[in-house]
């Protein structure tokens, strides 16, 4: 296990093998095939595991230097982001084709080509309406503060110390977090019932863990909560976890 962090976002195919991303309690596991985009800041575990059959772990990368202003522009709104921890993006030959050949052209170009530029715009912008590339086109204070508590889900975060991890004040990271129309209880809140999500989803945890996670007290509270974000109970998706 390895744990990296980056300074730019990174889009890769796993070629063979299987991928682990941890960050605090959220995990996902990737398989020869899937498409994932790797935000930028987040320290993750990292677990590389070879394919069973040939023994090789391979994994082809593209890190994203910037998006181009013509791909800002035509951004879509950002969908509602799946619960858990999610870097797994559908995948379509399309997007495999455009991947392939943009990382391609950027290795033997040393990121100088004209045409490699080209297709990395390509992969962008079939990018662009998937919720878990949008770390790639904007990163705002809530959504850093996410990736924060879900690295150390276990702490006390508070306005103080979330602003000392991210280099601000207090009073600055509130009303950065008014601008965006959100607060720090809103964020903590969505974040620790994200949580509890996957650990239900995941089988790793029953409703009482779940809703302690969430920060409830009552599990009675916690399940209302629960249903209204994800239109199924706690124990309906702890149940459908081994399915």
């Amino acid at each position: 296990m390895t744990r990296i962090a980056n300074a730019k976002p990174l889009i890769g195919i796993v070629l063979s093998g299987n991928k682990e991303f941890w960050l605090g309690g959220a995990g996902q596991r990737l398989s020869a095939g899937d498409v994932f985009v790797f935000p930028a800041g987040p320290k993750f575990d990292v677990v590389n595991i070879p394919a069973a059959d040939s023994g090789l772990y391979e994994t082809l990368i593209v890190e994203v230097d910037h998006v181009p202003e013509a791909v800002q522009r035509l951004k879509s709104p950002p969908r509602q982001q799946e619960p858990g921890l999610d870097m797994r993006v559908p995948l379509n030959a399309e997007l495999v084709e455009a991947l392939v050949h943009a990382a391609a052209l950027l290795a033997a170009s040393d990121h100088a080509n004209a045409l490699a530029k080209h297709r990395l715009a390509e992969v962008l912008l079939l990018l662009r309406k998937v919720p878990a590339a949008s770390c790639i086109f904007e990163t705002t204070l809530a959504a850093r503060i996410g990736w924060l508590v879900l690295g150390d889900p276990a702490r006390r975060w508070t306005a103080t110390s979330i602003g000392r991890a991210l280099g601000m004040a207090a009073s600055t990271l509130r009303r950065k977090l008014k601008g965006e129309g959100t607060s720090l209880r809103v964020v903590l809140a969505q974040t620790r019932m994200r949580l509890a999500h996957d650990i239900l989803a995941r089988g790793e945890g029953n409703v009482t863990d779940a809703a302690a996670m969430a920060g409830y007290a009552s599990r009675s509270h916690f399940g209302r909560r629960f249903r209204s974000l994800y239109g199924a109970s706690p124990s309906a998706v702890r149940a459908g976890a081994g399915n």
